[in-house]
């Protein structure tokens, strides 16, 4: 059988990123050139006498600028906190009520809790004021959640009702309103601070009509120059916060949905089916012979396995189709708007099908294949939760069952 080598991207875009990149900064260097050029012939002597003035508003500009975008992203987390801890505290109270059958959404929500604290630490961990604010801020963030995983504890431990014993509606509106008041004085300090630098900078702003009746060619050639530096910040801002969000969503190593993703889509889908009334599956893939190659041939060839595995998975399924890596060499698949198991059963054969291909790693011919487990929706569950433990049951089925090959769920 012939060796399939494994399709490796080919990062044009990357790559064409890179080099608006570099034409962008050759552009900002000539321009600052010829504005040095320029000044240099129109103005050079008055340029001496009010170089220390333009250094003075360029710096208060970007000060403000600066400030402007920490306010903004540390207001924001702020008000993240006050949403997260609101989600875990009604976790909490579901789950001892019972109307939730899992604690799961209420762990979510504290692990939210805790990473939006951090997050809230490393941002005003340069202003001495805010890092005391926020090492209070942390101390009753976890002695609020120390109460809430208190009762739960007491509703795994007992029982529903011992657990509402438990619940205080006093001594929670205590514990928020401590947390609010802290979450008030720090976005009240990070505005006093902003407002003193916007002020800063509208005095600024104030000198610069004289020193435009001085140099008025000098200072238009300098907003210019100061208008692409604001742009390029705009842009690589934005830049960023694509990258950090599919750093996010995505497994480092295939480039696939992580487990973050697939529970947004899978939610969505369940949705759109619910409102529908259609089905879908969920296919719970587990690669067959995977720690032997980690252990024979080593984890590099087994890293580069399973980017091999992922671009067959995404070659293999259909465009409305879902595949992720939830970790280890385990995949999961979501195929929605299904019209039959048969349609399920075909797509899972493609699948055990295209996994189980010989690889060429290393220069060497690797063999693996996978078992699949299947669930449905609505047959074996409605919620992603449910679905994805049912499919994980019937994955167990069919590695019990000889391996490469799936299983319904029962």
């Amino acid at each position: 059988m012939e060796l399939e080598p494994c399709p490796v991207s080919a990062g044009v875009s990357a790559g064409q990123a890179r080099r608006k990149g570099h034409m962008s900064m050759n552009q900002q260097n000539r321009m600052a050139i010829t504005t040095l050029i320029s000044g240099i012939l129109a103005a050079s002597f008055l340029a001496l006498l009010i170089g220390w003035s333009v250094f003075d508003i360029i710096s208060d500009i970007k000060r403000a600028a600066v400030l402007k975008a920490r306010n903004h992203e540390v207001t924001s987390a702020l008000n993240k906190l006050q949403i997260n801890l609101t989600n875990a505290e009604k976790s909490e109270r579901g789950y001892v009520v019972g109307s939730e059958v899992s604690a799961t959404p209420y762990l979510a929500a504290v692990e939210e809790v805790r990473w939006t604290t951090d997050l809230i630490h490393a941002l005003v961990s340069n202003d001495s004021s805010q890092r005391s604010n926020a090492a209070r801020l942390e101390k009753l963030v976890e002695s609020k959640l120390g109460t809430l995983q208190f009762v739960v504890e007491a509703r795994e431990a007992s029982s529903i009702q011992a657990a509402q014993l438990l619940m205080s509606v006093e001594q929670d509106k205590l514990e928020t309103d401590r947390i609010k008041d802290v979450l008030s004085e720090m976005e009240s300090h990070e505005n006093t601070v902003l407002n003193k630098a916007l002020r800063i900078r509208d005095g600024a702003f104030d000198k610069l009509w004289w020193v435009l009746a001085a140099l008025t060619f000098m200072l238009f050639a300098g907003a210019i120059w100061q208008y692409l530096r604001v742009r390029k910040i705009v842009q690589y801002a934005a830049k960023s916060e694509a990258a950090i969000r599919h750093l996010a969503n995505h497994d480092v190593l295939t480039e696939l949905p992580n487990r973050r993703l697939l529970l947004e889509r899978l939610d969505t889908h369940i949705d759109h089916a619910h409102s529908n009334a259609q089905s879908l599956a969920v296919m719970f893939m587990d690669l067959d012979g995977f720690k032997k190659v980690n252990d024979t041939i080593g984890h590099d060839a087994g890293d580069e396995l399973l980017k091999c595995v992922a671009q067959r998975l995404k070659s293999t399924i259909r465009a409305s189709d879902t595949v992720a890596r939830i970790g280890g060499d385990e995949f999961i698949v979501v195929v929605p708007k299904l019209y039959g198991a048969d349609t399920a059963a075909q797509i899972a054969t493609t699948l055990v099908d295209a996994v189980s291909r010989p690889y060429c790693i290393k220069g060497r011919s690797i063999k693996v294949s996978t078992s699949i487990g299947i669930s449905f929706y609505p047959k074996h569950g409605v919620s992603s939760g449910e679905l994805l433990e049912r499919a994980d049951q019937a994955l167990n089925q069919a590695k019990a069952s000889g391996k490469n090959r799936y299983r319904f769920a029962s």
